[in-house]
């Protein structure tokens, strides 16, 4: 019997540092937390960074989810059907493009169906483990930028900037772009207006969720603003300091059933 909507409870849920690390698996309490709170009636949301192509079936959507808000807000999907999916606008992307080329900066173009590289900049990629794990995700879906950027389907830029050009990179896109750094000269930018928290939003409002009844759960700085946002943010015991000082409850680390304790805390298991 579904519940009343007014006691159900939408519940995003991070990627990578909350669901699983790469290369290691999902944890089984985390699986099993999952199925449990959609077998009693809640509805259980991907909310990522990633662009929905870097969303693999296993070993995520795998786990079971009623739909995925992909590329920092720009894309949300709900039980198979599309709900949104936003793209950078033409002017946009011939104003920043030059920039991370002149600088030597490594880039990818994150799309809903393809993965953009620069032939001439991803030999500078600063982290090889992350352009290998693409290529062996996505085989198929990662290609080289087109000369005709009309053809360019892109939701979100990933960035690894030489260091000594960081400053310059940051000043051009602040034009555009909301820039998001997990590192000094490691980040993401994303159009101005789309965080994890507008996705959130808008799929709310096109399914009829108040906002009271949304729990968000990650780890990193680019969850700070759903947490904030959410009815109940939830950061994880593994979290950054800021993330975990936004949030309503610190649950544990994600290998020791960080997301089961926190569903457990929220009375929905």
């Amino acid at each position: 019997m579904g519940k009343k909507m007014n006691e159900r409870k939408a519940v995003f849920f991070d990627v990578d540092g909350t669901l699983f690390k790469q290369g290691k698996n999902v944890p089984k309490s985390t699986i099993r937390a999952i199925a449990k709170i959609r077998e009693n009636g809640h509805l259980a949301f991907v909310c990522t960074g990633r662009s929905r192509v870097m969303v693999p079936k296993t070993p995520i959507l795998d786990i079971g989810f009623d739909g995925v808000v992909a590329a920092c807000g720009m894309y949300a999907d709900y039980q198979g059907k599309l709900l949104f999916a936003e793209e950078m606008r033409q002017e946009v992307l011939d104003d920043i493009l030059p920039v991370l080329q002149r600088t030597e900066t490594m880039y990818i173009l994150e799309g809903t169906e393809y993965i953009y590289y620069d032939e001439n900049t991803i030999g500078n990629a600063i982290d090889d483990w992350y352009i290998d794990a693409i290529r062996t995700m996505i085989p198929g879906h990662f290609i080289p930028v087109p000369k005709d950027s009309c053809k360019i389907r892109a939701s979100k830029v990933s960035i690894q900037v030489p260091p000594q050009r960081a400053h310059e990179v940051i000043e051009a896109a602040k034009k555009n772009f909301q820039i998001l750094l997990h590192y000094d000269n490691i980040g993401e930018i994303v159009p101005k207006g789309y965080t994890k928290a507008s996705g959130i939003r808008r799929v709310c409002e096109l399914l009829g969720i108040d906002r009271a009844d949304t729990i968000a759960v990650g780890d990193s700085i680019n969850d700070v603003d759903m947490l904030q946002f959410a009815g109940c943010g939830i950061a994880m015991g593994n979290a950054t300091e800021p993330a975990k000082e936004i949030a309503d409850y610190v649950t544990t680390d994600i290998f020791e059933d960080g997301i089961w304790n926190a569903m457990a805390h929220m009375g929905l298991l």
